[in-house]
């Protein structure tokens, strides 16, 4: 009986060796302005809410196109670290009605879903990751996501594409790739 309860001691050690220890979602930027990369057994969790205002369907239009962003909130995991972060998908409509790009039935794991990334110093902005079509001509990029007001109904969207040299084997013609969102921002208002 002794040497079970031995056994059974020196399990529980090994197993709360590898434990893991949860971080604050808004401390990512740390990991990543420190360039050390996150500690193993690590999950970024949303313990202070910081997400939920930012879910649900969002509505707007720019240049005879209406968009609309459906954000959701997620729980990924890569290797022993764990995250907590928005997806975004998105359709996108010429002023008609007739469909220009849509992610909107694409699974989680789908190279286009724009995947959350950190939040700002301020807390008040949220990056996320966007590769889209043609991301090897210049679609792609971070977008950046606000609110604008107290009650979490209006929504600035930036849009910044990565800044890159395209050639001609990844891009023929060394054209540059039709940007999915445009510079100058959006205004969106929740559903």
């Amino acid at each position: 009986m002794k040497k079970i309860l031995i056994l059974g001691f020196i399990i529980l050690s090994a197993i709360s060796c590898k434990a893991q220890t949860i971080v604050p979602v808004e401390k990512m930027g740390d990991y990543i302005d420190a360039g050390d990369g996150i500690p193993e057994n690590t999950y970024l969790k949303d313990v202070n809410n910081l997400l939920a205002k930012y879910v649900g369907t969002w509505k707007g239009s720019y240049q005879d196109k209406n968009y609309i962003l459906f954000i959701s909130k997620t729980t990924s995991k890569y290797g022993t670290i764990t995250s907590d972060k928005l997806l975004m998908r998105y359709l996108i409509t010429s002023s008609n009605g007739a469909l220009i790009s849509s992610t909107q039935n694409l699974s989680d794991n789908s190279p286009y879903i724009i995947e959350g990334s950190y939040f700002g110093k301020d807390l008040a902005v949220y990056a996320l990751d966007f590769s889209g079509n043609n991301s090897m001509c210049g679609n792609a990029g971070t977008v950046f996501i606000r609110m604008k007001n107290v009650a979490n109904t209006l929504l600035s969207f930036g849009f910044e594409p990565d800044k890159i040299m395209i050639s001609e084997d990844t891009c023929p013609g060394l054209k540059p790739a039709e940007l999915t969102f445009p510079k100058d921002g959006l205004m969106l208002i929740k559903q």
